[in-house]
């Protein structure tokens, strides 16, 4: 069994809740609370994994941030 680590990109819900994104596997999942979408994602994430087999492609991401201008 291999280990890797993932990205876990969390976005608060106005509604409530987390939405969590994983690049690399470009794969969705949320919770009501961090750890459950945490939680959530990893199991998302070995079942995809699973079901890719030695197809599986892990995506490489570069992540950057920038500044725009909003007239908000």
């Amino acid at each position: 069994m291999k280990t890797m680590k993932i990205t876990a990109e969390l976005i608060t819900e106005e509604e409530g809740g987390y939405t969590v994104f994983c690049p690399e596997l470009d794969i969705y999942t949320q919770g009501e609370t961090e750890q459950e979408c945490l939680d959530n994602l990893r199991e998302a994430a070995e079942l995809h994994l699973e079901e890719l087999g030695h197809q599986a492609a892990i995506r490489r991401v570069i992540r950057r941030e920038i500044e725009v201008h909003a007239n908000v």
